[in-house]
């Protein structure tokens, strides 16, 4: 009876095995891409998702007083559930994130199928056109975005930010976000990496900074990626040459004087010289001539950040986070105000490192 009892138990739990949370895809729209736009009372959302015959993107439109009542009007509108568990990118109109974008994303911080590896990102104008360049890409719409976010991530034009992140920052009085922000080609065929959006708080400002900018601007940061390359123009003998350099290594050394209220800014960057066409680097006049012409360009790069991140009251830098941790006497409770009365003084030192020469 004893081994009788055992077997049935043993064939019980193998009839009976499964998952309790178990979702069949067969019986949901799995939603990759995600767009917004609108104002409290007059939403409207976009959600796209392959058809499970054919695999081509569908677009599911629908309007609501609130992103929960959007999505609750979208599942309205199709033949399965919309399922946002594989969902990899957000997109919202940069006139919808004038107001207060943590409302947006209430939504997606709450749903627990939700990833928190969720990019997000800003369009120039409306969000449909950006959500319309995905019907006839192979592969899912959201995984477009998310690649084209990651590569810019790569090359030191966005910082590496998920849902996870700016729903923490969000929250965080003492540094704000920067989000990628993607404008229409003129032919309105491709998206374009227009930049970085900055936020004051939980809103846009309306300023974008330019590719150029944002490099700079996460050289600030010392969240130098994979590559970060910046281009000038060297005068020589009445001639102009083009010279890029890729960073290689950023030091940064922030130095605070409370009673003055100024930080001294030091940084130290090391690059390495891959496009020079007028070569002869290995001559030590024209090695210490080139090396002062980048050092000066970066140092003015450098202050227009500052100046411009000031000026909308972002302190994406997350300098009140270093002033509330080691200089808590002056930390003010409104920190954007403080932070744009702050004396910022940079001081960049750039060293040549390796050149490409091969004498």
């Amino acid at each position: 009876m004893f081994r009788k009892g055992i077997i049935i138990m043993v064939l019980s739990m193998l009839l009976l095995a499964g998952c309790w949370d178990e979702r069949l895809y067969k019986n949901s729209s799995v939603v990759t891409l995600v767009g917004i736009e609108g104002y409290v009372g007059a939403y409207k959302g976009y959600y796209a998702y392959p058809t499970s015959m054919t695999q081509e993107t569908e677009i599911i439109e629908a309007e609501g007083l609130s992103p929960r009542e959007v999505r609750t009007n979208a599942n309205l509108k199709v033949e399965q559930t919309l399922d946002l568990s594989e969902l990899s990118t957000i997109l919202i109109s940069d006139r919808t994130a004038r107001e207060s974008i943590y409302e947006l994303l209430d939504i997606y911080f709450r749903d627990p199928q939700n990833p928190i590896s969720i990019k997000i990102a800003l369009t120039e104008g409306d969000v449909k056109p950006f959500i319309d360049l995905t019907k006839d890409l192979a592969g899912s719409a959201g995984s477009y975005y998310q690649r084209f976010i990651e590569s810019s991530e790569d090359n030191t034009y966005f910082p590496k930010i998920d849902l996870q992140v700016v729903g923490s920052m969000l929250l965080d009085q003492t540094i704000d976000i920067a989000l990628p922000y993607f404008q229409l080609s003129e032919d309105k065929k491709h998206a374009v990496a227009g930049g970085l959006a900055i936020f004051s708080g939980r809103s846009f400002t309306g300023t974008v900074l330019t590719p150029s900018q944002s490099l700079t601007m996460l050289l600030l940061m010392n969240q130098k990626s994979k590559a970060a390359r910046m281009s000038y123009l060297w005068q020589n003998d009445g001639k102009v040459n083009p010279i890029t350099v890729d960073v290689l290594k950023v030091k940064r050394k922030w130095t605070v004087n409370e009673e003055l209220r100024t930080i001294d800014m030091s940084y130290t960057i090391d690059v390495e010289v891959e496009e020079f066409p007028h070569d002869h680097l290995y001559k030590d006049e024209i090695f210490q001539d080139v090396q002062q012409m980048i050092e000066e360009k970066m140092q003015a790069e450098f202050e227009e950040v500052l100046r411009i991140l000031q000026n909308q009251k972002s302190d994406t830098l997350g300098i009140g986070r270093h002033i509330r941790a080691y200089h808590p006497n002056m930390f003010k409770e409104d920190w954007h105000t403080e932070f744009s009365s702050l004396l910022l003084k940079p001081k960049v030192e750039v060293k040549i490192i390796r050149t490409g020469v091969l004498r």
